[in-house]
């Protein structure tokens, strides 16, 4: 199989998913439970939360949306493909909640996209063209 034909077949299985996810319940959630939930959620796991719910903060407009081809220049490294090399997870536990307290929403996901090591797919499903 080519290069190609994977990459074909990674983006339709993309897709599916998204189609699944915007088929959830939580998608007919308020966005000021959302927005509530967000504040909640602490660094440790924000991360984890984000991937999941990228698609849902970005249609509830609690963070705003970023170009496919802005976020793609945003988590990999040119160098070697790979995603950032700063990682989230590297940080003490109390650090990053310490850090979380003080950080709106918007703030949590800038920091996210900024320092998390993302897989391949995290990245595809975050960056899929709508």
């Amino acid at each position: 199989m080519t290069s190609s034909a994977a990459k074909d077949i990674l983006r339709l299985k993309t897709a599916d998913r998204y189609q699944k996810l915007l088929k959830t319940p939580v998608y007919r959630l308020p966005a000021e439970l959302i927005v509530n939930i967000c504040e909640r959620v602490d660094m440790v796991n924000f991360a984890s939360f984000m991937i999941a719910t990228y698609h849902l903060l970005r249609l509830r407009g609690v963070i705003p949306a970023y170009p496919s081809a802005m976020l793609q220049t945003m988590l990999l490294r040119e160098e070697d493909g790979s995603s950032n090399s700063a990682c989230l997870g590297s940080m003490p536990k109390e650090l990053l909640l310490a850090i979380g307290q003080t950080l709106t929403p918007v703030e949590k996901v800038h920091m996210v996209l900024a320092t998390h090591r993302m897989r391949p797919e995290e990245i595809e499903l975050i960056t899929h063209r709508r």
